[in-house]
């Protein structure tokens, strides 16, 4: 099972990459992180993934941490029918937008790690808002 899922996942990759180049986003508040900084979801980044949802979300703090980080932007597939979830990919930026780091994972290590979110974090709040905004399934005749 997690085999043909990785493989549809792999594919499923390729073509979003194939597709051209990405509008810019579209960021829509969903919420606020335990500092009160904004949780917001890019709607425009949210799409099916194999079996699975794929979209970005971030959270902008109030206070930059002690290695400068005041953005956290993170990508994740959500299984939206079982509550489970990973992150593909978290960057963390200064306030000048530069980057202080770039953590990326293959889609194969994601999804051996596919779980539920811990509750009442900001990550929850986040992959659920991913869910509720997702666009609609396409209708096939």
């Amino acid at each position: 099972m997690r085999v043909a899922q990785i493989l549809i996942l792999s594919a499923a990759s390729a073509a979003i990459a194939a597709a051209g180049p990405p509008r810019g986003p579209n960021w829509v508040r969903v919420g606020s992180h335990v500092d009160s900084g904004p949780v917001e979801v890019d709607t425009r980044s949210i799409v099916p993934w194999g079996g699975l949802i794929r979209g970005w979300w971030r959270l902008t703090l109030a206070e930059p941490r002690p290695d400068g980080t005041v953005v956290e932007r993170h990508l994740d597939a959500v299984d939206c029918a079982r509550g489970l979830s990973t992150t593909l990919e978290q960057v963390t930026l200064r306030p000048d937008g530069s980057l202080v780091a770039d953590a990326r994972e293959s889609p194969t290590a994601a999804i051996a790690r596919l779980g539920p979110a811990t509750p009442g974090t900001t990550g929850e709040m986040a992959v659920r808002a991913i869910c509720r905004l997702r666009p609609p399934p396409k209708r096939t005749r």
